[in-house]
């Protein structure tokens, strides 16, 4: 809506302008001048035989132009402060990851890292507009294999997140921490040019609106990750003994009947939930995590809602639709 305020200012007031000129020709020189090069100049002039319509087609147009930036400067301050400083291009980022960081669209400019943190920054080198820290001082024995995950309700402390956002050229940066209750998955692979390649997979629950997903480059490999690499080296396999291959019988598949996992299409369950309310349901999340339970409901922000019984008690898993990598479900057999 704010772009459009702005556009349609822009065009009525060329169209006022060129409406003026052509006006302003049965005037003196000097006034056809004023009118071709300074035409907002002539909203303040009377008397001067400028005609009135044009000039009232210009006030409108600023009072466009004036309203869209106002609703830009509220909705997108950065953007507004970028577009007053002429960049009005978008610049490409280096890095295949983007999502949201509360509420705000996120896409990094660099990532690099930094002692025991992970660190993705949005901005000039000199102005950071958004930033997401991973920190792992609390946590030194997670980095010992490549592959770090997180669920909410794991045991144990996990990496402490900071985020920073943008909150208005002429106020401090927003700035929270969290140390749980989020949902991580981070796969660090050296590469052979001493680069790293790190696939991210971060979701916060609502309150912060934060979800990053896709991949950035280290350009530098850790040195944590360094001194796994020599762990990583296996001895080459061993050639099996050949043994005289045994006739398995033939087994013939067998359509799904009731008590059969059978996958089902997220879209499925969120369209139709009354079709699965009640039924088993095994959920894989992206993280190759697997949840086994009662599917209670689907939730007004269309969040997937597991029970399992936990003893006398009952535990409710909500997983996000990004959060889900596969869905199978276990009809039960109606009498």
């Amino acid at each position: 809506m704010d772009a459009l305020l702005i556009v349609s200012g822009i065009v009525a007031v060329l169209i006022g302008w060129i409406w003026l000129a052509l006006q302003a020709r049965n005037l003196s020189l000097g006034l056809l001048l004023l009118a071709i090069f300074l035409p907002l100049a002539t909203l303040f002039l009377r008397r001067r035989g400028y005609a009135l319509m044009p000039r009232l087609l210009m006030f409108v147009g600023l009072l466009l132009i004036f309203a869209g930036g106002a609703w830009l400067y509220r909705d997108q301050p950065e953007r507004f402060d970028s577009l007053l400083a002429g960049d009005w291009l978008a610049r490409p980022s280096a890095h295949q990851l983007e999502g949201e960081l509360m509420g705000q669209r996120f896409v990094p400019d660099r990532a690099y890292w930094k002692a025991q943190e992970l660190i993705l920054e949005e901005g000039e080198d000199q102005r950071v507009r958004r930033s997401l820290s991973i920190r792992f001082a609390n946590t030194p024995d997670l980095l010992r294999q490549r592959r770090i995950e997180r669920l909410p309700g794991d045991e144990g402390a996990g990496p402490e997140l900071v985020l920073q956002w943008y909150t208005g050229a002429l106020e401090a940066p927003g700035l929270r921490r969290v140390v749980d209750d989020y949902t991580l998955s981070l796969d660090f692979a050296p590469q052979a040019d001493g680069r790293t390649r790190v696939n991210i997979h971060l979701h916060l629950p609502s309150p912060e609106a934060t979800r990053v997903t896709g991949e950035v480059w280290l350009e530098e490999t850790p040195g944590w990750l360094k001194a796994l690499q020599p762990l990583d080296a296996k001895p080459a396999p061993v050639s099996p003994v050949s043994r005289p291959a045994v006739q398995r019988p033939v087994q013939v598949p067998v359509a799904p009947q009731l008590g059969d996992w059978q996958t089902i299409s997220l879209l499925a369950l969120l369209d139709e939930p009354e079709l699965f309310i009640d039924q088993n349901i095994r959920l894989t999340t992206v993280t190759a995590r697997v949840y086994e339970g009662r599917l209670k409901a689907v939730s007004g922000d269309q969040r997937v809602v597991i029970a399992q019984p936990r003893g006398p008690n009952q535990v409710d898993y909500h997983f996000h639709p990004l959060d889900i990598r596969s869905l199978e479900v276990r009809y039960r057999s109606r009498r």
